[in-house]
């Protein structure tokens, strides 16, 4: 099994471009029984409230793979509500909200799962890496899929650039360039 040690402060444990850059065989290498999935660009552009054939394609492989996914996200609850139908995955119960780390401990709960088999998938540091990191979830952050977002969202990418902290904690769990340099990713 292949793995880095766990960050436990704000910084990503892996990067990739986009969601569809993560397969299931990956994280079964790294012991990766569920995931906890941010919607709003990440599996869907902010400004749609649909998920597109590729992302749903994604997810259709990481269920066949026996990954359980829940969905966890602060969007809007109509859009929440329509993913979910589209997807047919839960979201994460109660009416816990990103970053606090109550949202993700609820994660686990409704996983059934330890923090060391659970990946959290998201676009933001500050909204969905921090906590769970925090909490001990396995973290991976995705580029935006669209540059259109919320406005609390833009600012917290602001605070990312300007402190770097869209990088993993270690050079190896970054995959954003794999597919130029023929890794696996």
């Amino acid at each position: 099994m292949t793995r880095t040690s766990k960050s436990r402060g704000i910084r990503p444990d892996y990067c990739f471009r986009r969601i569809l850059d993560i397969k299931p065989e990956w994280l079964a290498e790294r012991g990766i029984k569920g995931l906890l999935l941010d919607i709003d660009n990440t599996i869907t552009r902010w400004e749609h409230h649909h998920v597109p054939p590729e992302e749903m394609g994604w997810l259709a492989q990481i269920c066949a793979a026996g990954i359980t996914c829940r969905l966890l996200s602060n969007g809007l609850r109509r859009k929440k509500v329509a993913v979910a139908e589209q997807t047919g995955l839960e979201h994460v119960s109660g009416m816990f909200v990103k970053p606090f780390t109550q949202a993700f401990r609820q994660g686990l709960e409704d996983l059934a799962l330890d923090p060391a088999e659970v990946m959290m998938i998201g676009d933001s540091v500050i909204t969905d890496i921090y906590a769970a990191n925090h909490v001990g979830i396995w973290t991976a952050l995705v580029d935006p899929l669209s540059p259109v977002d919320f406005i609390g969202s833009k600012f917290y990418r602001l605070v990312e650039k300007l402190l770097c902290l869209r990088h993993p904690v270690h050079a190896a769990g970054d995959y954003r360039h794999a597919h130029r340099e023929g890794r696996p990713g």
